[in-house]
């Protein structure tokens, strides 16, 4: 009976060792709208790493929001970075990152665009900011493990 108690516990502690703390792939995204709140997310490092990597390296993130017929909102950032696994479809929430001009993408609706969008997260809370910003407003982005 000892032994087994002792296996149990050992076994848990082995489990509790091994369990991943945080994700080295995923990395919290902090979105401000200036007088108007904040949202959150996560983007995933595999999906884009390069984009990922420049992002990060021109930290913290600020510029003007531009919205395109009420399907996203995009911030110019002027971060120079080629397409990595892109694509035309996207849903409400998803985060992308739009090479041609170096721009970071909410989408704030379903939609499918022209042109390929490199998909990097999703907004996990505090979307209803994003969809209340308007033209010009300032946004503040952070990323961070």
């Amino acid at each position: 009976m000892d032994i087994l108690i002792d296996r149990n516990l050992y076994v848990n502690k082995i489990v509790s060792i091994m369990e991943p703390q945080t994700s080295a792939s995923k990395l919290n995204i902090k979105i401000e709208v200036h007088g108007k709140g904040k949202a959150e997310g996560e983007v995933i490092r595999h999906l884009a790493p390069i984009t990922l990597n420049s992002l990060l390296r021109k930290m913290p993130l600020q510029g003007r929001a531009i919205k395109f017929k009420n399907r996203l909102i995009y911030v110019v950032l002027g971060i120079i970075s080629g397409k990595e696994k892109a694509r035309k479809k996207f849903q409400k929430g998803d985060i992308g990152f739009l090479s041609s001009n170096g721009a970071l993408c909410f989408f704030i609706e379903d939609c499918e665009v022209a042109m390929p969008i490199t998909y990097i997260g999703k907004v996990t809370s505090g979307l209803d900011v994003l969809i209340k910003a308007g033209a010009g407003d300032v946004i503040s982005i952070d990323i961070s493990s």
